[in-house]
């Protein structure tokens, strides 16, 4: 049978460190909502490590994403150019988009 892992506790303490180190400014009332929801989240991150990964490769990202090179001088078909882009567009000037002034 195996042992029960023992639940975390934050103390105050590290809940202010946390806070400091996130430049944040905590009422006590956020504190011990952040307290709450920072051990729950501890005690479910614990749960992850009773998984057997042994035979688990390690990824850096969750889909295999790689670049699209294009040979000097191949189109690329898949891609707009300016032109194309700027197309359709009402707001445009010289194959840009033109805005409203913000300020």
């Amino acid at each position: 049978m195996k042992k029960k892992a023992r639940k975390i506790v934050l103390s105050k303490e590290e809940i202010l460190h946390l806070a400091k180190l996130a430049n944040l400014k905590l009422t006590n009332k956020e504190i011990n909502q952040y307290q709450k929801q920072l051990e729950e989240t501890l005690d479910y991150i614990k749960n992850l490590q009773e998984l057997d990964t042994d035979k688990i490769m390690p990824t850096d990202h969750t889909v295999h994403s790689e670049n699209v090179f294009f040979a000097d001088g191949t189109k690329n078909k898949r891609g707009l150019d300016q032109k194309e882009a700027t197309k359709n567009s009402k707001n445009k000037k010289n194959l840009y988009f033109t805005v409203n002034r913000i300020l």
